[in-house]
This record gives structure tokens, sequence and C-alpha cells, in this order.
């Protein structure tokens, strides 16, 4: 026996039998006097014995509460006499409580019926008598042609409501002016002689973004130039034509998004700008 378990059991041994752990060994001493040859004991299903030395015995408890413990025997001339055994308490695994584990059923029923769940599964399948499923390719193939229709009607009124580019241009306006003088007759509107600079340059990037979508299909009016530009970098003549605009361009910006202010000599430059720009790009 190792020394740590030696104090254990001298430690067990001092604590009166009281509190002693289930599972854990304890030596029990009848205290019998000298001269008297103990008989040794027998285990019963509440404790096991390890060994017997004299009148200490050393057990491992196996219930719980009080253990019933039973009288040890000894011989004096001839005569067999009993000694009570100490009382030892067993402390409960859940202490302040009356609740005690209950043993478990063995063997363990696990109702489980005869047979494979192949068996019990056949009543079960009541789609079989449906038969396959239809076939929905022709689903498919209707809303494709649906969508495909949908597609060219919709290109249909597009092209109906936007003139192309090459059968009508921004040129052709009910003005009947030409690009050029389209831009040079903003000088005669109001906002001009009045010095409303944001509705003047308003119009002003009106005509540009018609000279973009002529020139180049760019019709989106929800793009901003910066977006234009880059557009345009993948066209051809775009870069010329974003070197030659960009200075108007950053002109319409700030008069329009940030109140930048003008005056009719700065908005008639600009617009000679623009009026250039369109006889390049736009035709005469």
């Amino acid at each position: 026996m190792s020394l740590s378990s030696l104090l254990m059991l001298l430690c067990l041994s001092a604590s009166q039998y009281t509190g002693v752990p289930l599972g854990r060994p304890v030596t029990v001493d009848y205290d019998i006097p000298d001269g008297l040859d103990p008989l040794p004991l027998e285990e019963t299903a509440d404790f096991s014995i390890i060994g017997q030395r004299g009148d200490s015995i050393t057990i491992v408890p196996l219930s719980l509460d009080t253990l019933d413990l039973p009288p040890m025997q000894v011989i004096s001339d001839s005569v067999t006499r009993e000694f009570p055994a100490p009382m030892v308490t067993v402390s409960r695994t859940m202490p302040d409580t009356t609740w005690t584990v209950q043993v478990f059923s063995s063997p363990v029923s696990m109702r489980i019926p005869p047979g494979f769940p192949s068996d019990y599964l056949q009543r079960h399948v009541f789609w079989e008598k449906w038969g396959p499923a239809p076939s929905r390719t022709w689903l498919y193939v209707a809303l494709m042609a649906a969508a495909a229709a949908l597609t060219a009607l919709i290109t249909w009124f597009v092209r109906k409501r936007r003139p192309s580019d090459e059968t009508a241009g921004p040129e052709e306006k009910a003005s009947g002016l030409s690009p050029v003088d389209e831009a040079l007759a903003l000088l005669q509107t109001g906002a001009f002689a009045q010095g409303r600079w944001q509705e003047y340059y308003r119009e002003v990037d009106r005509l540009m973004r018609d000279t973009v979508s002529f020139r180049f299909g760019i019709s989106n009016r929800a793009l901003t130039w910066g977006q234009i530009f880059r557009q345009l970098s993948r066209e051809k003549g775009g870069e010329k034509f974003t070197g030659q605009a960009r200075e108007l361009t950053e002109e319409i910006t700030l008069q329009r998004y940030a109140g930048w202010g003008g005056s009719r000599d700065r908005a008639r430059r600009y617009t000679e700008k623009l009026a250039d720009i369109r006889k390049e790009w736009h035709g005469k």
C-alpha cells in the first residue's frame, strides 16, 4: 500500500466513521480488549472487506446511509462472545436530499419490431401508385418564349420612341436649327439675359450630352461626366473628344451643382466652345 493510501486510511479512521465517502476505503476498529482472538468477518452487499488485522477491518462502503456492520465474534476460554460494531455513516452524493438513484432495468427493452425497415415502409409509399411526375419541359419552353417575346416588344417600343443615330439626330428638332446654331441660340434665351446660370448651363449640359449620344452612342443621362469619359476611353476618338470637352464639362459641374456664378462674357466664351465641339463632332 502506498504512503498516500495509508494516510487516507488513517484520516478516515480518526473521523469517528461519520460522513465516510461512498466507495472509498475506511478502517473500522471494534475496540476488543487484548487477549481475545477475533474471528474473521464476512462481507455483505453493503460493504466489501479489503483486509482484517485483529479487531480492525478495512472496508469499502457500497451503500448509502448507516452501514449495518455485523458484530465481531471472539473466542475466550472456548466461549464465543460478540462485540457490537461501531456506527459507520456514508455521505450522500446529493447532500440535504433523500433522493436515491434508481437502478436501471436490465436488459433495456428497445421494443424494435422484427424484420427490415423496408417491410414497414411499403405501406406508406402511397405515391408509387401515382406514377412518375409529368414532364415540365413544355413549361420551361413556354417561359423562354414568353421572355423572348417580351424582350422583343420592349426593344421595339424603345426604338420607336427614340430615333436611331442614322435616321435622326438631336439637330432634327422642331426648331430646325443645326447643332452649331442650336448652341449659339442659348445666347438669346432669358436665362442668359437675366444671369440664371444654373438654368443656362443645364441647357449647355443637355446639348453636350446630345452630341455624346449622337457621336458615341452613350445615351444614359444619369451618368456623370467622369463616368462618360471612362466609357469614351474605349471608343475610337474618345480620348480626343475628352481632351476638348473636359474644360467645358468642369464649368458645367461648377455652375449646376456648386452655384459658381458667372458673367455674360464667361457664359458666351463657354457657349462658343460648345458650338466648336458640336461643329466638329455633331455635324455642321
